[in-house]
């Protein structure tokens, strides 16, 4: 479990430092909440790219010895996944309530919702949302490009 709690804990850390470069480079305007969603999307899901065939590949090859079944790397990406969502929710919180306390409200008035929720845990439950249905979807699909039999 030691390389799913090592990815889990970059992929956390640099989902961060996209938001962080998000607000540096003015995305996270209304004027731009188009460009930030576009952006976002895209970082997002080259690091989610990036992190599952890393942790499947590093599985593989540094803990079962070169061999990997596709039953062992959905179990390594769905732990990983487990342990990225808190950390990330967590970072995710200290982002929206310290660095930009504005990115909810205009991630929520850009998103056209305004039901008078509040929209910190709207955004946090979006993001739990889509780490579940992604982390499900990766952890299925990697281990198929990753998985190497004996012999």
């Amino acid at each position: 479990m030691k390389t799913e709690t090592k990815w889990a804990v970059i992929a956390a850390i640099i989902l961060f430092f996209i938001l962080l470069l998000e607000k540096i480079f003015g995305l996270q305007t209304p004027a731009k909440a188009d460009t930030w969603e576009l952006v976002d999307m895209v970082l997002t899901l080259v690091l989610f790219i990036v992190v599952y065939y890393m942790v499947t590949r590093e599985k593989r090859d540094r803990e079962l010895n070169g061999v990997m079944s596709w039953g062992e790397g959905f179990w390594s990406a769905a732990i990983m996944t487990l342990i990225f969502i808190p950390l990330s929710t967590f970072l995710i919180y200290v982002f929206l309530k310290f660095v930009n306390p504005d990115a909810a409200s205009t991630w929520a008035a850009h998103t056209g919702d305004l039901a008078g929720k509040d929209p910190i845990n709207n955004f946090l439950r979006l993001h739990l949302v889509s780490a579940i249905m992604f982390g499900l979807l990766f952890s299925l699909v990697f281990p198929l490009f990753t998985k190497k039999e004996e012999g």
